[in-house]
């Protein structure tokens, strides 16, 4: 049991300090800054920062009976497939010249899920809930259907060639950073028995 605690401990941690670290920056720096996911040397979106720690806080406490190892394995699993549906979908609008790392990527944590979950039953088989999901999915394309519209990625194209010091990340960029992460949670079957639903 001490050993469990540990290693919850240990696993959480920096979840937390990142979860910390976003907010200090978001109340610092503002809404569109970028925040340090230390020890790593990574910088991301404040935004992202913030979904990505609060959901792997939410999902490792929240998956019950809580085992530290599994939980954590759950919330990492979850988080690689958002952001790889969420980088296939961005690429898509981009360069398809991406679709060669991200399709991949995107299949992967496809079956990481799958395989996880045959061995952990997490995600539940419950048809309204997984109806729930597609339309999350199907709302994060439109998002980016609407910001491809609006020029955004055509801006980001000179953003990344240092065309323009302009950022152009905005409102809906960031409902569609906080839709990609959270998309799964309503196949997120946070007991251990729902699973099999």
């Amino acid at each position: 049991m001490e050993l469990d605690n540990v290693a919850s401990a240990t696993l959480l941690l920096p979840g937390l300090a990142w979860l910390v670290n976003g907010i200090k920056t978001l109340a610092e720096n503002g809404l569109y800054s970028y925040s340090s996911l230390f020890p790593l040397p990574v910088e991301l979106h404040t935004v992202s920062v913030l979904n990505i720690s609060f959901f792997y806080v939410a999902v490792f406490l929240g998956v019950r009976p809580h085992k530290p190892l599994r939980n954590f394995t759950i919330s990492c699993s979850l988080l690689f497939l958002s952001n790889a549906v969420y980088e296939l979908i961005y690429g898509v609008f981009l360069d398809w010249k991406s679709l060669t790392v991200t399709l991949p990527l995107s299949l992967g944590g496809i079956a990481l899920v799958v395989f996880l979950n045959r061995r952990f039953h997490f995600l539940t088989n419950d048809g309204k809930r997984i109806l729930l999901l597609a339309l999350c999915l199907v709302g994060l394309i439109a998002i980016m259907s609407s910001l491809n519209e609006a020029g955004f990625f055509e801006e980001m194209r000179l953003y990344f060639n240092g065309l323009t010091a302009k950022d152009p990340h905005n409102v809906l960029w960031i409902l569609s950073k906080i839709l990609s992460v959270w998309m799964f949670c309503p196949i997120l079957a946070v007991s251990q028995g729902l699973g099999r639903e």
